[in-house]
């Protein structure tokens, strides 16, 4: 029994990476030879364990909830295949670390665009096939050969209303000013938003940002350092914020709403100037589900899976056609909207996916 469940499982992994290009076929045929079993039979049975769900490899908790309920209904019901989550999150070492392995078990990675940038070139990643998605769903520059931008978050500031009282701080400047507005900031420590948001207190605009002048930003960010606070989590930020540690915050801007209703308004969101980051779907190279993982991409693009996905998760639509039909309601909270559009500035995900390690390891050093 247990020779037979080995036998089983070896010829399944063999069939993933003889698909992927792991394996020659040589090898997969000499493999399925001495099991007894013919080539054909195996890649049937291998394909057949895949094709009724597609993985999703995300963070988990709401975001679990938001994707099953926002994508996977309407992708179920359009091809009666399933999804399905690995809620242990997408590093990219982990993913190189799945695909190096031939031991691939996720269709598709809710990760950032710069990933598609950094780990396509690798052969980590399979090219999105834009003959089932559509480049005119997302944002230009945000559709790229090994990933696809499906939603957008912003990096943006909140302030401590009763700190300021009727001068508050309204832009990246003043969130840098610590003689106009005296107080502790906090500030993510994984540089992402933050070099941008201290070259236009530098005076940058925020369509020059790239390439980011890193020594520029990081004096920056160093004059502030003795009134700095940095985290690493939302949850850690979100209590820094709520327990009056800081009096203002980098904050993920989905995260704006639950901190002023957690804080009864004493802490506003500040959308001027927010960094509009392109969260994106990229797809580990040999992924079990094959072309179905298009086909759900494709429903993420849809206006309905992105006004739910904003509804439930706070995350903004990327595709153009959805920002007209942001309710009033969340108008102040998603960054593409008719409110908040003309104010904010576009992460370049190319610049972060062939620089991003650099930047997080000298932004590290400058903090320390």
């Amino acid at each position: 029994m247990h020779d037979k469940q080995f036998k089983k499982e070896m010829l399944a992994e063999s069939a993933q990476a003889f698909r992927a290009g792991r394996m020659d076929r040589r090898t997969f045929l000499a493999l399925c030879g001495a099991s007894g079993v013919a080539m054909n039979a195996v890649l049937a049975g291998d394909a057949q364990a895949a094709a009724d769900h597609v993985v999703m490899w995300n963070w988990g908790g709401q975001s679990e909830e938001c994707h099953g309920s926002a994508i996977g209904e309407a992708f179920t019901a359009k091809t009666g295949k399933g999804l399905k989550f690995d809620t242990s999150g997408p590093l990219e070492g982990k993913i190189k670390e799945m695909v190096d392995s031939g031991n691939v078990t996720a269709d598709v990675a809710d990760a950032d665009l710069f990933n598609a940038v950094s780990l396509g070139p690798t052969g980590h990643l399979e090219p999105i096939d834009y003959s089932v998605v559509s480049k005119e769903k997302t944002l230009p520059g945000y559709a790229l050969e090994y990933g696809v931008s499906i939603i957008l978050y912003g990096y943006a500031f909140v302030y401590d209303t009763e700190a300021y009282g009727d001068n508050p701080p309204q832009n990246w400047a003043d969130f840098f000013d610590t003689e106009k507005f005296p107080g502790t900031r906090a500030l993510y420590k994984w540089a992402n938003g933050s070099l941008e948001a201290a070259l236009m207190a530098d005076g940058v605009a925020g369509s020059d940002l790239y390439p980011l002048d890193m020594d520029r930003a990081l004096n920056k960010i160093q004059s502030i350092k003795d009134d700095s606070l940095y985290w690493g989590s939302g949850s850690e930020v979100h209590s820094m914020v709520v327990n009056n540690e800081v009096s203002m915050a980098i904050i993920w801007q989905n995260r704006g709403r639950n901190i002023e209703n957690d804080t009864d308004g004493q802490y506003k969101l500040v959308n001027n100037q927010a960094m509009a980051m392109p969260g994106a779907y990229i797809v580990p190279k040999g992924n079990p589900a094959g072309a179905a993982v298009m086909e759900f991409i494709a429903t993420a693009q849809d206006i309905p899976a992105q006004l739910a996905l904003l509804d439930c998760l706070g995350m903004t639509p990327s595709n153009p056609e959805a920002f007209g039909q942001i309710p009033e309601d969340q108008q102040p909270y998603a960054i593409t909207s008719a409110m908040n559009i003309d104010k904010i500035v576009y992460n370049d995900p190319e610049w972060w996916g062939k620089n991003g390690g650099d930047a997080v390891n000298a932004f590290l050093e400058a903090i320390s």
